[in-house]
C-alpha cells in the first residue's frame, strides 16, 4: 500500500546503499569460532535494518484441551473456527547481517509518537552497544521506514544529539 512517492524513495535509498556498498564494501577475511573462513563486507557491519509487525496475541486451544467426553449416541460436536484474536501489540525488530539487534514490543493500546520511538532508539542504541562492540564509535547506518514519528521534528532532534 505505499504510495508512488513512497516506493520511489525506498528505490532511491537502495541504490545510495548498494553504492555505499560497493564504495565502501573492503570484504575483510575472518574465522568464525567454529574454523569457518568467510569474507566480511565492512560495510554490511554497519547497516542496520528496523520494521514494524503487529503480533496478535492469542492462546490457541490444544488438541487435547477440547477432548469431551461423551456417549457412543451423542451427537457429533462441532468445532467453531478458531478466529485470531482481537488484541494486537506492535513490534518493532531491528537487525543486522548478524541477526536480530532488538525486539521492542508495545504495551497493549501504546502507539508509536515521536517520543515513544526515540525510546525505541535508545533501546537500540543500548543493544548495539551491549552486542555489537564498538559499532557506536565506527559508525552505524540505519535503514528505518519514513513514518511520521520517525521524521518528525523531536526525532530529528534526537538524531542529532547522537
Amino acid at each position: 500500500m505505499l504510495s508512488d512517492e513512497h516506493k520511489r524513495q525506498r528505490v532511491e535509498i537502495s541504490q545510495i546503499l548498494l553504492h555505499r556498498c560497493r564504495q565502501e564494501g573492503d570484504e575483510t577475511a575472518y574465522v568464525e569460532p567454529g574454523g569457518d573462513h568467510r569474507v566480511r563486507n565492512n560495510f554490511l557491519e554497519h547497516l542496520i535494518t528496523g520494521d514494524e509487525t503487529w503480533l496478535h496475541l492469542s492462546t490457541p486451544e490444544a488438541k487435547r484441551d477440547s477432548m469431551t467426553w461423551k456417549y457412543p449416541s451423542s451427537p457429533v460436536t462441532k468445532k467453531f473456527k478458531v478466529q485470531q484474536s482481537a488484541t494486537k501489540v506492535m513490534a518493532t525488530v531491528f537487525w543486522d547481517s548478524r541477526g536480530m539487534i532488538l525486539l521492542d514490543i508495545l504495551s497493549k493500546g501504546e502507539s508509536v509518537n515521536a517520543d515513544r520511538y526515540c525510546e525505541t532508539i535508545d533501546r537500540l542504541r543500548h543493544a548495539v552497544r551491549r552486542k555489537r562492540t564498538g559499532l557506536l564509535r565506527s559508525g552505524v547506518v540505519l535503514q528505518h521506514d519514513n513514518a511520521i514519528p520517525h521524521t518528525a521534528k523531536r526525532t530529528k532532534e534526537w538524531f542529532e544529539r547522537y
